[in-house]
This record gives C-alpha cells, sequence and structure tokens, in this order.
C-alpha cells in the first residue's frame, strides 16, 4: 500500500502540472472518419442543428485536425454559413461560427474549397 501510494504521490506533479504532453485517441471522431461522405454531412448538420444554428442546406464539411483534447471539423451549410465543429472525447459536439472563433481564441476554419 505504501508503494501505490509513493507512485501516486510521484504521478501527481506529472498528471497535472503540465507534464509529458498525452495524444488521447478520440473513437467518435475516428468513426466519422470512416463513414462515407454523405454521412459525414448528415452527422455534422444534426451537430449544427443541435447546437441551434442555421444549416438547412449542408455543403463541404472536412477533418480540420486535433485541437487540445477535441477533434476539430468544419462543415459549409448554404447562405455563407460556415462552422467549427468540435467532437469530444465523450462524443460531445460543440459547434462555433467560424466568425467567432478568432474571438474565443480558438483555431481558425480553414475550409474546403
Amino acid at each position: 500500500m505504501k508503494i501505490a501510494s509513493a507512485l501516486l504521490v510521484a504521478l501527481v506533479p506529472i498528471l497535472f502540472a503540465g507534464g509529458p504532453a498525452v495524444a488521447l485517441k478520440n473513437d467518435f471522431s475516428d468513426q466519422l472518419k470512416k463513414l462515407p461522405e454523405y454521412r459525414q454531412r448528415a452527422v455534422l448538420r444534426r451537430a449544427v442543428l443541435d447546437g441551434n444554428q442555421y444549416c438547412r442546406r449542408i455543403g463541404p464539411v472536412a477533418y480540420q485536425g486535433p485541437y487540445k483534447n477535441l477533434e476539430m471539423w468544419t462543415v459549409s451549410c448554404d447562405r455563407g454559413a460556415t462552422y467549427g465543429a468540435f467532437i469530444g472525447l465523450d462524443g460531445s459536439v460543440q459547434v462555433r461560427p467560424c466568425k467567432d472563433l478568432a474571438t474565443l481564441k480558438l483555431p481558425t476554419c480553414r475550409l474546403p474549397k
């Protein structure tokens, strides 16, 4: 028991004080990457609508890359509406308009052409 306690005490500074960065696997984003494009668009359109954002007709979507412990996707909709969708490790999705990302100190959208 003393060994386990000593090990825990030794690991706490590494785990909570900016120790080595560990890339976490995001199974939900990985599953989305494997879907055909039309299914990716349907899933991300639903995320945009669930976030009370406008997206009557969806355009291109694209995986942009990791951001902290999230995976970022970009979504284009009609009327010039564009969004960044951030997928969490638990499958939750936060959707923000691309125009707001800089003021929120989030990565800017790199939309597909």
